[in-house]
Formats: structure tokens, C-alpha cells, sequence
């Protein structure tokens, strides 16, 4: 793939070696976009809930427990897996098998039926797993394609491309939905098959372009061991060493718990702009807002991280997660004071505001779009790039475990109200801060640095 242009001052990458190899990576975070998008955020929610359940007495449990699920799976198979791509230099075909796999299972989706729940979720489980090792995978790439200082340029970057493929996915749907009258979720099966029809078009320039470092290679008398007894003996050997990275195991129990609140918003975020009155076409313009709103905080981790530090990055990006999750507690509630007064019939039919709900969406927007890219980029700051797939394995264990813990949301939500749910998001944030001020980067880049040595050292030994 022909390096892309540096010429333009502007271009956050001016200046970063292997331009090529960085956009065969972004291409991949172009690609699953649609899943994010279209079946995690905007439409298979809905479409699962009002189409496939249709029993708003559990229809949030029941959404919970089916992405719980996936993840769990992905928090089994993450540190094995990114043990094996290490060991085996597998961590290009692990992330083009499982992209490819999420794209078919993806335009399956658009077999399920009213009220085929078993149906929906033996399709849905398998490709959130596809999706979700994947964005593992893909991470692990980071620390081989640029220098520890540019980490948050090229992840922020990356980011900011996938959030502008995604406004013009969301265009798409908006104007599909306007021409074709596709009005109500039972007729959103079209758009399942072009969101995987787009995973494996734009995962191809990562197939033909992406190029992995090789993998290191076990010394001549090392006797020899099965796949998995490899992937388990150099998960130990990690699992060990990290007691020498503290701080990157402070940093993983806050992502644990951020990315709870940040999954959260995700799973959830369709289901309470519908809640609070929005129609279809409303709710993909309203994804729309979201996103150009992430685009513009992808802004922060790409021109500020590597200056500013990732930790006050990370803790300044926290605050606005907390001041927004918060606010939307209080919308939520005076919405429900609002019902409960009679709603429409007692307001002379004149509907609930909506409007704040489009500006502290605004907000959750651009704090998931920047908190997102920071949190890779501090993890792979922290990371020795030998031991990339394995440690970005661990990360994704972790992330996805938050996702297991959405969980609790769903069962407040639907046993005590969203403004009660929303509450407990706010304190998934809170504590995420209260952890990540714990973290000290200098002290967990020289660990790191001091494990690259050591690993280097090793291999040119053999």
C-alpha cells in the first residue's frame, strides 16, 4: 500500500515512519465500525428487544445477559489467544478469521424472525465474540506499528478515521430509511446485511497490506509442546512478569471499571433515546450527533495525549463522563416525574424536552470517542512490544468483563427505573477516576522498557 501524504501541516501522522502499514490497520477499524454501530449501538438493540422479545417486563435483562454472554466467551478466550498469535505469529490470521467470520455471521442477522430468541441469539453471541477478540488482535498491533511517543496520534487517528466511516454508514441508513420507508424495526434486516457486507470489504486492505513482525522463536532445546500447552506456559510466564508492571495492572482494574460505564452507553444507548421519545429516523440522526461529537473527541487523545500524559488524559476525559452520566440521571428523572404526572394527555399533548437529551449525548459522544482511544494507547504505553498479543490479551479480557458487567444496569433498570440505573453509571465512573489517579506512567514505561531489553536480549542469545 503507497504511503499516504504528509505534506499538510495538519495531518496528525506527519512525520510517523511506516504510513502504510499504519493505514492497512485503520482500514480494519473502518471496517468493524459496523458492527459497533449499526448492530452493538443503533439497530440490532431495538430490533432485538421490540422485535424479537417483545416483553418490555425483561427486555433490558434479557439484551444484558445476550451480550454478557459473548463477552464472557471473550473473556475466556482473550489471554489464550493472544498467547498463541505471540507465540505463533498468528495474530494477523487470528484477526482476519475472526473479521471475516463476524461479516457473515453479521448478514445472518437478517434471518431472525418475530420471536425466534434462540435463533437471535445463537447468531448474535458468536459474532459479538468474532467482533470483540478481534478489536483484541487488532489493538496488539499498536506497539510494532510506532514508537511509544506517538502512541496516542496514531490511536487517537485511527480512531477519528472509524468515527468519520461511521458518520457516513449512519448517512447511509438515515437516507435508506427516509427512501425506502424502512419506519419500524421489523424492516431493519437490510441493514444487518450491509453492515457485514462493509466489515469485509474494508477488512480486505488489512489482508492484502498488514504486515506482522515475526514471532520469536523457542530456543533449540526447549522440547517441544502443543499449541495450547505453549499459549499456557507463555500465559504463566506473563501472568508472572506483570507483577513487575504494577501500574498496568492499576490501570486494568480501571479500565475494568470505566469500561463498564462506557459498554453501558453502547448497549444501551438506542433503548433509552427510544425511551425518552424518539423516533427511528430520529434515533439514527441522534447516533449521527454521537458520533460526529466522538470524532471531534478523538481530537484530544491525537493532538494532546503524548504531550499531556495519559494519565491526565485519561482522568480529564473521566470527568466529563461523570459530569454527563450524571446529568442524564436528572433528565431521567424529571422525565419519569413527567409520566407520572400523565404524560401527554395531561400536557395537552405537548411532549417531553428532548433537547438536553441531545446535548449530554453530545457530550457521552465525544467522552466515548476520546476515552476509547486514550485507554488503548495508555495500555500499549505500558506494554513491551514482544509481549503485545498477550498483554493486549489481558486487555481484552478485561474490557470485555466490563461488558459481563452491564449486567447490573439492566437489572436496576428494569426493576428500578432509569434514573436509578443512571446512577449507577455515574459510580462505574467515579471509581474508574478514583483508580486511574493511582497509575504512574513514567515508573510503568520503564518496566516496560526493561522487559523489551530483557526479551531482546533473549532472543539475539539464541
Amino acid at each position: 500500500m503507497p504511503d499516504a501524504p504528509r505534506s499538510r501541516s495538519l495531518y496528525p501522522l506527519r512525520g510517523v515512519a511506516g504510513q502504510g502499514q499504519i493505514w492497512s490497520w485503520i482500514s480494519f477499524d473502518v471496517a468493524n465500525q459496523s458492527f459497533t454501530l449499526l448492530i452493538n449501538t443503533v439497530l440490532f438493540s431495538v430490533f432485538f428487544q421490540n422485535v424479537v422479545v417483545r416483553d418490555t417486563t425483561r427486555d433490558d435483562t434479557l439484551w444484558s445477559i445476550t451480550t454478557a454472554i459473548s463477552m464472557g466467551l471473550v473473556v475466556l478466550a482473550s489471554p489464550i489467544a493472544g498467547a498463541i498469535g505471540d507465540q505463533r505469529g498468528w495474530k494477523k490470521e487470528a484477526l482476519l478469521g475472526t473479521g471475516f467470520m463476524c461479516a457473515v455471521l453479521t448478514c445472518c442477522l437478517a434471518l431472525i424472525q418475530p420471536g425466534q430468541l434462540w435463533l437471535a441469539m445463537l447468531l448474535y453471541i458468536p459474532a459479538n465474540f468474532c467482533f470483540a477478540i478481534g478489536e483484541n488482535f487488532l489493538a496488539s498491533f499498536l506497539p510494532q506499528l510506532a514508537k511509544r511517543g506517538n502512541f496516542g496520534r496514531v490511536s487517537g487517528f485511527s480512531w477519528g478515521v472509524a468515527y468519520f466511516a461511521a458518520l457516513v454508514l449512519l448517512a447511509v441508513t438515515a437516507g435508506l430509511m427516509l427512501l425506502l420507508e424502512l419506519d419500524s424495526a421489523d424492516k431493519w434486516r437490510l441493514f444487518f446485511v450491509i453492515a457485514g457486507v462493509w466489515f469485509g470489504l474494508f477488512a480486505i486492505p488489512t489482508l492484502l497490506f498488514l504486515r506482522e513482525r515475526p514471532a520469536q522463536k523457542a530456543g533449540g532445546n526447549t522440547p517441544k509442546q502443543s499449541l495450547i500447552g505453549e499459549a499456557f506456559s507463555r500465559l504463566g510466564s506473563t501472568l508472572r512478569n506483570i507483577r513487575k508492571h504494577r501500574d498496568l495492572v492499576v490501570l486494568l482494574v480501571a479500565t475494568l471499571i470505566y469500561c463498564t460505564g462506557t459498554y453501558t452507553v453502547i448497549f444501551f444507548a438506542s433503548i433509552l433515546a427510544k425511551e425518552f421519545g424518539f423516533n427511528e429516523v430520529d434515533l439514527v440522526v441522534y447516533i449521527a450527533v454521537l458520533t460526529v461529537a466522538g470524532i471531534v473527541g478523538t481530537l484530544v487523545p491525537t493532538m494532546l495525549q503524548d504531550r499531556l500524559g495519559h494519565r491526565k488524559t485519561t482522568a480529564a476525559l473521566l470527568v466529563v463522563w461523570i459530569i454527563a452520566s450524571g446529568l442524564m440521571a436528572v433528565y431521567a428523572w424529571q422525565h419519569a416525574v413527567w409520566q407520572g404526572n400523565g404524560g401527554l394527555a395531561a400536557h395537552n399533548g405537548v411532549p417531553f424536552h428532548t433537547w438536553p437529551m441531545w446535548a449530554l449525548g453530545s457530550l457521552l459522544g465525544f467522552g466515548l470517542g476520546a476515552l476509547g482511544s486514550a485507554n488503548r494507547a495508555f495500555v500499549g504505553f505500558l506494554t513491551p512490544a514482544s509481549r503485545s498479543g498477550e498483554y493486549f490479551g489481558l486487555w481484552g479480557m478485561v474490557v470485555k468483563l466490563a461488558a459481563v458487567f452491564t449486567i447490573p444496569f439492566a437489572l436496576v433498570k428494569d426493576s428500578w427505573g432509569t434514573p436509578a440505573a443512571l446512577l449507577v453509571l455515574t459510580g462505574f465512573f467515579v471509581a474508574g477516576l478514583v483508580a486511574t489517579l493511582f497509575v504512574d506512567e513514567v515508573r510503568g514505561a520503564r518496566a516496560a522498557d526493561v522487559e523489551e531489553a530483557i526479551l531482546v536480549a533473549a532472543e539475539r542469545a539464541k
